[in-house]
């Protein structure tokens, strides 16, 4: 999700709660993409990347281990920063896919 906010312009992943800026809208992803790594490689070395997921929403099946991120209708809810995004700004969405090593 990427949109501009006082003369910025914003990444935003709200199923992480992440975002990146620049005055760029490919600066912004840029900086998001580092934030995305900073938060996946903090959550593998402190062993919190699960814990975190599930205080984010994902749902994880035991046995295959896949992560299921939240519905955005359900995030649109419960987070008012997103509830603004949507029902205020001209935003646009792009499709980041992420892996997430199996060992997590």
């Amino acid at each position: 999700m990427a949109f501009i906010e006082d003369d910025y312009h914003i990444a935003y992943i709200p199923v992480l709660d992440l975002s990146g800026y620049g005055k760029s809208e490919q600066e912004a992803h840029n900086s998001l993409a580092v934030s995305l790594q900073n938060y996946i490689e903090y959550g593998l070395n402190k062993n919190t990347l699960h814990k975190d997921l599930i205080a984010h929403g994902w749902k994880i099946k035991k046995k295959t281990k896949p992560y299921i991120a939240p519905e955005l209708t359900e995030l649109i809810k419960k987070n008012e920063y997103l509830h603004d995004i949507v029902n205020t700004k001209n935003y646009s969405v792009k499709r980041m896919d992420v892996e997430i090593p199996d060992f997590a």
